[in-house]
């Protein structure tokens, strides 16, 4: 299952650079539908509430930077269970500069892995 998640008033920012998504073999993940290579960003996501860390998928490699300010386009949360331990794992359609257009239908809803 796959939820979306709204992201109005909610601001990112970049507290660690894109790094490749590798197996536990140390090879890149690709994205099972285009081929593309996953990467991770960590984001900072801030609202009124507070402010939480979390780690957020990508089909290629977004353009940022640590401490950038970036907009997140098409957020999932995906809840999973493996041999009695669970999680949540976040992917995107994209990560941008704020202010910059968005990449479209990369891949936040493709069974991709994440």
């Amino acid at each position: 299952m796959r939820l979306e998640i709204r992201t109005e008033g909610v601001e990112f920012v970049v507290s660690r650079a894109p790094e490749p998504k590798n197996d536990e073999g140390g090879r890149q993940k690709a994205d099972r539908r285009t081929g593309e290579l996953l990467y991770a960003t960590e984001l900072v996501a801030m609202d009124e509430a507070g402010a939480e860390v979390i780690k957020v998928t990508t089909a290629g490699a977004p353009k940022v930077a640590k401490r950038q300010a970036v907009a997140v386009t098409g957020l999932v949360a995906v809840p999973w269970v493996i041999d009695g331990r669970g999680g949540v794992t976040f992917r995107a359609e994209s990560i941008t500069p704020a202010g910059a257009p968005a990449k479209h239908g990369t891949g936040a809803g493709s069974g991709a892995a994440a």
